[in-house]
């Protein structure tokens, strides 16, 4: 099952960018229950969002940040068919909820994603085809997945809500300043002081007697 992603427009100024307790509190434990929810924009589900390409988003190019409801199984499959792969990153963080004392109401995983390198180095070859220098390069992005489930204490579900965002990748830049110092600097003076006596194109001044 492709995602899908549906919202009703929000005022001007306003993005949807629910808290980590939102998406736990809100929106997770309501479609878990089967709830209505009022809200402007509510996420779609898709099942299989750990072995699609976060480039096959809809509303890639324009978007940063999807947000996907899944059913995860014992056994999810976190591998694209391209054998791109979704890792995990750092620890659980539990979701606390100040209102009820510090009450656990959310589990949050983060995922980073990984890509195949020799299918990247290919689909890097292939944008740059026929490229002209005045042309920009398409941007690479840095990928994170943030799951969000229930606890026990709360509700035995299946059902998780994720987050899906990326982050540009800086060019690199190398600073040439230091080396065109330091080489300024080994030349010798004195061979400039020539250069410049002969730029005049003057015959040197006869000897003293």
């Amino acid at each position: 099952m492709g995602p899908t992603y549906r919202d009703m427009p929000l005022p001007i100024g306003m993005r949807f960018r629910p808290s980590d307790l939102e998406m736990a509190v809100y929106f997770l434990r309501n479609k878990a229950l089967g709830l209505t929810m009022k809200a402007r924009t509510v996420p779609e589900e898709c099942h299989d969002i750990f072995s699609i390409h976060p480039r096959d988003l809809p509303g890639y190019g324009s978007e940063e940040h999807w947000y996907f409801y899944c059913q995860k199984t014992k056994n999810q499959v976190t591998t694209t068919k391209s054998y791109h792969l979704w890792i995990p990153t750092g620890e659980e963080t539990d979701v606390l909820d100040p209102k009820k004392n510090g009450e656990l109401v959310g589990i949050k995983r983060s995922f980073a994603f990984i890509e195949n390198e020799d299918e990247e180095e290919e689909e890097s070859d292939y944008n740059n085809n026929g490229l002209s220098d005045e042309e920009e390069k398409p941007p690479q992005y840095n990928w994170f997945l943030d799951e969000i489930s229930l606890p026990l204490t709360v509700l035995d579900t299946d059902w998780v809500l994720c987050h899906i965002f990326n982050e540009k990748v800086k060019p690199e830049f190398v600073n040439l300043l230091p080396a065109i110092v330091e080489s300024e600097s080994e030349s010798d003076p004195s061979e400039v002081e020539d250069e410049e006596e002969d730029e005049t194109g003057l015959p040197p001044p006869p000897a003293s007697p």
